[in-house]
């Protein structure tokens, strides 16, 4: 048996088909997207700092408070067009 969520664990937001595997595709893409804006964000800040970008600094490196307010408005707009499929579901 494969380990992990299967398709019958995630929740389901919508009644189409299409627009649930959209839905689930675009959280995927986002989280890569996310990690690949934290990871530029880091080295971003090591060169600033004048550290030497490697695996491990990078790895190490933990976000200010400043670049959790730009994610969360980030994730904000890539999910309004979900949400708002969403919810006039919820008003039919």
């Amino acid at each position: 048996m494969k380990e992990g969520a299967q398709p019958a664990d995630k929740p389901t937001y919508f009644e189409d088909p299409a627009v649930q595997a959209l839905y689930q595709m675009v959280l995927i893409l986002g989280e890569e997207l996310a990690a690949t804006r934290e990871q530029l964000h880091a080295l971003i800040k090591l060169y600033e700092s004048g550290e030497i970008p490697s695996v491990d600094t990078i790895d190490a490196f933990v976000p200010d408070d400043s670049f959790d307010l730009e994610r969360a408005d980030w994730v904000a707009r890539l999910m309004e067009p979900l949400t708002q499929i969403a919810e006039a579901q919820k008003r039919r």
